[in-house]
């Protein structure tokens, strides 16, 4: 072959790459993708930037309006959907909080429509994903822990999600009492909630157990319960086992802290009228050294 044949072959080469597919020939999109958000307990102060990326990138964004409207410097031009108003309520209840307040017979209906509605919505998506569309469903503090984000990813492969981490309520609340959780000599952190606390068939088998052992309990959506936790505690554990109230944690206009102990906090929080938003402490990491030496 001549050097000139070579050289008019190589450039038949590039051009055929550089060309692309053949008219007609359908290029594959590329793969969508369902990005579960942490926005942080408050707002974008305690957002990451990948979170914030994540908006800003994103072809569909799901939250609350309340949400929406923390976030709307990153959200201009954006679509943004409100999946909870519809998949969440129930005649004017959250369905799954309070299932149990529905007559008995009426309660395997309302699951039964609620996961339907929560089907065809999952639907709506996997068509959007499809068309390889990346949408953004914003969630309040950490979002692998009592998360209402996973209910509605049922029917998703996990190829199809990815978690964007951030600053749960539980860090935003020890960071405001400036403690590690893991000191006073703590062998173990516990995350819970009062339903999840709480056994059925023997109430309090959680309680007795780990009062054998130093560690911090972590109570999420606790205030209403507030009560009885400390009343069961106490059956178990020493009346001054510290216990702290984190209202509001992360916010920097409305945090606040209310220490006491099993004996004195529930006349220590009597006055705050927040009954929600407040994260509960329990253990000897909240009064004691931060950092022991391993013997």
């Amino acid at each position: 072959m001549t050097k000139l044949s070579t050289i008019f072959l190589l450039l038949v080469i590039a051009l055929t790459f550089a060309s692309g597919p053949a008219p007609g020939a359908a290029s594959a999109a590329p793969p969508g993708m369902c990005y579960v958000v942490s926005t942080g307990p408050a707002g974008p102060e305690l957002a990451t930037l990948k979170a914030i990326d994540t908006m800003k990138n994103a072809d569909l964004v799901l939250c609350s309006p309340q949400t929406a409207k923390t976030f709307q410097a990153y959200l201009q031009g954006k679509k943004v959907q409100d999946p909870w108003k519809k998949l969440w309520h129930y005649q004017g209840k959250i369905w799954m909080k309070d299932l149990s307040t529905f007559p008995p017979a009426e309660r395997p209906k309302i699951v039964a429509q609620k996961s339907r509605e929560r089907d065809e919505f999952v639907q709506q998506m996997k068509v959007l994903l499809g068309q390889g569309k990346k949408i953004a469903l914003l969630d309040g503090g950490d979002p692998t822990i009592f998360s209402r984000a996973f209910w509605l990813l049922e029917g998703l492969s996990p190829e199809q999600v990815e978690i964007i981490p951030g600053v749960g309520a539980y860090t935003a609340s020890m960071a405001a009492l400036k403690k590690a959780a893991t000191g006073g000599g703590a062998r173990f952190v516990l995350q819970t909630a009062p339903f999840a606390f709480f056994g059925k068939s023997d109430r309090e088998d959680l309680a007795q157990a780990l009062s054998r052992f130093p560690g911090t309990l972590v109570f999420y959506m606790a205030l209403a319960q507030i009560q009885d936790l400390v009343v069961t505690l106490k059956k178990y554990n020493p009346g001054d086992l510290p216990v702290a109230v984190v209202y509001h944690a992360g916010y920097p206009q409305k945090q606040k802290v209310v220490k006491g102990t099993l004996d004195n906090i529930l006349t220590r929080m009597a006055p705050e009228n927040e009954k929600w938003l407040g994260m509960i402490i329990v253990g000897r990491a909240i009064t004691g050294p931060n950092f022991i030496l391993s013997k």
